[in-house]
């Protein structure tokens, strides 16, 4: 007899127990969920905010693109062009020494 209320107090026990954790699982539950819809929620405003467009970013992505091509087109033409100089400095220079050296044959063709 004793062991057979013992065990319906025990049974008790553990519907009132499994009845607690039931209760506490569907708050979490609840809790989670409700959390859990505010966060998309969120998301979808921050999305509608800050709204990106691939479109968009693929021509930023061209325009750099045809830019960088445009800088180094550019940088070959300074390239060519300082050598060019050089070039015309050294011809010059040549030029000056072959006039100087004519202007003194010309003082000695004329002694």
């Amino acid at each position: 007899m004793k062991e057979r209320i013992l065990r319906q107090h025990v049974e008790s026990c553990t519907d009132q127990l499994q009845g607690i954790v039931d209760f506490q699982s569907a708050q979490a539950i609840s809790a989670f969920q409700t959390k859990t819809e505010d966060n998309f929620r969120c998301l979808d405003e921050l999305k509608d905010k800050y709204r990106t467009n691939d479109e968009t970013i693929n021509e930023f992505r061209d325009l750099k693109a045809d830019f960088n091509d445009q800088i180094s087109k550019l940088e070959e033409s300074i390239d060519y062009y300082e050598n060019l100089a050089e070039e015309i400095l050294e011809f010059l220079a040549e030029n000056d020494v072959k006039k100087k050296l004519a202007l003194k044959r010309q003082t000695h063709n004329m002694r």
